[in-house]
């Protein structure tokens, strides 16, 4: 279905067709018909790949989000039909931070966790999930070799899954094992979890994060606070 826009190039005044408008939030990814917020044309026909962007918003109550549509022309002249060429959200990037005494066994785990939440953010569901479980990788084999130096080069080695059955905190065990499952659905052609989603994977690396640092933390007064030590009677 077109859609006429008017849009102001050279002084003129013109009315153009456009091919359609997205059908899907690229934040939260549900389909949609958005809402029409504002547009913008480019003062020139020679900017074809961007020549006009249309601000939309979400209407689910749960996203409300706003987005760019970017519309070009086939070729650099006037009356062409603009094509929409992709969307792009309007967000400034909040990264997510986590604890120090996480962070100092697995730096590489905040990064990765990150520039997979930067894809997710961007509307690229099917490739963040992915690096959501590898980011769960990192943290999970940065752990055991700092509680099992002694096996760092069979850890290292060892598939996810394998080396989570090392992991003697019970909490952090049973978290990590159901993470691995959702991030293995995440690579896989056929989803085993059909129930669970993206936002299930990160809510257990997050609970996997929060016992790491709980047990960190106790470990941490326990050796600066010992116990004195009680005469025998």
């Amino acid at each position: 279905m077109a859609y006429k826009v008017r849009v102001q190039s050279n002084d003129e005044s013109v009315l153009q067709d456009v091919n359609g408008i997205p059908d899907a939030c690229p934040a939260c990814g549900k389909g949609i018909s958005p809402l029409f917020c504002y547009q913008h044309g480019v003062d020139t026909w020679r900017a074809y790949d961007g020549f006009l962007q249309i601000v939309f918003r979400c209407p689910r109550k749960e996203c409300q989000r706003l987005f760019i549509a970017v519309y070009g022309t086939e070729k650099a002249f006037a009356g062409t039909n603009l094509i929409l060429r992709r969307t792009l959200l309007m967000d400034f990037m909040e990264f997510e931070k986590f604890p120090e005494s996480v962070t100092s066994i697995s730096s590489q785990f905040e990064a990765i966790y990150n520039q997979s939440k930067i894809a997710e953010d961007n509307g690229l569901h099917l490739i963040a999930g992915p690096g959501y479980r590898k980011a769960l990788e990192f943290l999970v084999k940065d752990y055991l070799i700092r509680t099992d130096p002694e096996h760092e080069d069979q850890i290292k080695k060892e598939q996810l899954g394998t080396a989570i059955k090392r992991i003697t905190e019970k909490r952090i065990e049973a978290c990590a094992s159901r993470a691995a499952w959702l991030g293995n659905d995440e690579t896989h052609y056929v989803r085993k979890w059909e129930d669970k989603d993206l936002q299930d994977l990160k809510n257990l690396i997050k609970m996997v994060v929060d016992w790491i640092d709980h047990i960190e933390r106790s470990d941490g007064y326990e050796q600066a606070m010992p116990s004195p030590e009680i005469p025998a009677d």
